[in-house]
């Protein structure tokens, strides 16, 4: 078929020439019904939120305008989330200074959820108690009040956000220093900081001054063996990063995480998709994307978190038990329990 002109073929395929000698197609789902039986349409368009849902006008009507303004986290799984917030049981401030590092102060800037030495609700087999591995994320903004520099504490083992920080007013050289300070109390824990605009030198702070080591590395592409300085931290600055964000977004739809902080949530709430399909937040939609990335925040500061957590173990010490005496009752009971899950397993 020679296409002069745009032609309807059938019900759903089109084609349209263009003058650069190619021809564009346009196949809809109802070009194809042995395939997309009503039932098949029915479940997709349940799996996508309905059938005025923007993401199946998206995908199955081809409005690719369909998401501009609407909201990156479904509310569903913002109000999951809601069902575990609490306030702070602690609010401090950071003091360099002070032997501890932080002090009590109901104005300070962090705010402590969970505490370093809190065991999970379930230990190992034969655990007596956990040193629980922790995973922080940093966002950083420029420090002069335009955004806050962000800091946010997860465990690994359960994803459950631990403690967070924000301050608008804090330099990136003093930000590095505060969270190796925040780290070294949640369990010398692995940080995962954005490396863009002032990120880096937030970095250079943490490696160079502090001389902390566990710092999240990008993967790299050459050689698997070799790690340089420029590795450290998340190279990316978008939050449309489908490698950040996608995994983040896929957390809280699947429940893999837990969030405690009211800020938190809501912040989640002001994330939207801006025209072209970019995940923004809205107060900087008219913004040009590059400086959007200067803006540091908390939600970018969980998904750094979360990814931090993803690529470590869950505890980095496990006590075990001591081994009761041989056909003692306590030793029986265990190898019942044993011999129990066992067979469970098996079965």
């Amino acid at each position: 078929m020679n296409i002069t002109k745009p032609t309807t073929i059938m019900r759903d395929l089109s084609a349209t020439p263009r003058t650069t000698g190619f021809v564009a197609v346009d196949l809809g789902f109802h070009a194809d019904p042995g395939t997309f039986t009503p039932e098949v349409v029915a479940s997709e368009q349940a799996r996508l939120g309905g059938k005025e849902h923007w993401r199946w006008r998206k995908e199955y009507m081809r409005d690719f305008g369909a998401q501009a303004g609407r909201p990156v986290f479904e509310a569903h799984w913002i109000d999951h989330q809601r069902e575990s917030q609490f306030s702070a049981i602690l609010t401090m401030e950071w003091a360099p200074e002070h032997p501890n590092k932080f002090i009590e102060n109901p104005h300070g800037g962090l705010r402590i959820y969970r505490m370093p030495d809190e065991q999970p609700e379930a230990l190992p087999d034969g655990a007596e108690s956990v040193r629980r591995a922790t995973g922080l994320g940093i966002d950083v903004g420029e420090g002069v009040g335009a955004s806050d520099s962000t800091v946010q504490v997860f465990f690994a083992d359960n994803r459950e956000q631990a403690a967070e920080y924000a301050s608008n007013r804090i330099k990136p050289t003093d930000l590095g220093r505060l969270a190796v300070d925040l780290a070294k109390f949640y369990n010398s824990g692995l940080i995962c900081c954005v490396r863009k605009m002032h990120g880096i030198t937030t970095l250079r702070a943490i490696l160079d001054d502090c001389g902390y080591p566990h710092v999240w590395r990008s993967k790299p592409t050459d050689k698997a063996s070799e790690y340089d300085a420029k590795s450290h931290g998340w190279p990316g600055g978008e939050s449309s990063s489908p490698y950040l964000f996608g995994k983040w977004m896929d957390a809280l739809e699947h429940k893999q995480t837990i969030l405690h902080s009211q800020t938190t949530i809501d912040q989640h709430t002001q994330y939207i998709y801006d025209e072209a399909g970019r995940i923004t937040h809205q107060a900087r939609v008219d913004m040009p994307a590059e400086v959007r990335e200067r803006h540091g925040d908390l939600v970018i500061g969980c998904a750094l978190a979360y990814r931090a957590c993803l690529d470590m173990p869950k505890y980095r010490k496990v006590v075990e038990q001591e081994a009761p005496p041989r056909f003692s009752f306590k030793s029986r009971r265990k190898d019942a329990r044993k011999k129990a899950k066992s067979s469970k397993e098996w079965n």
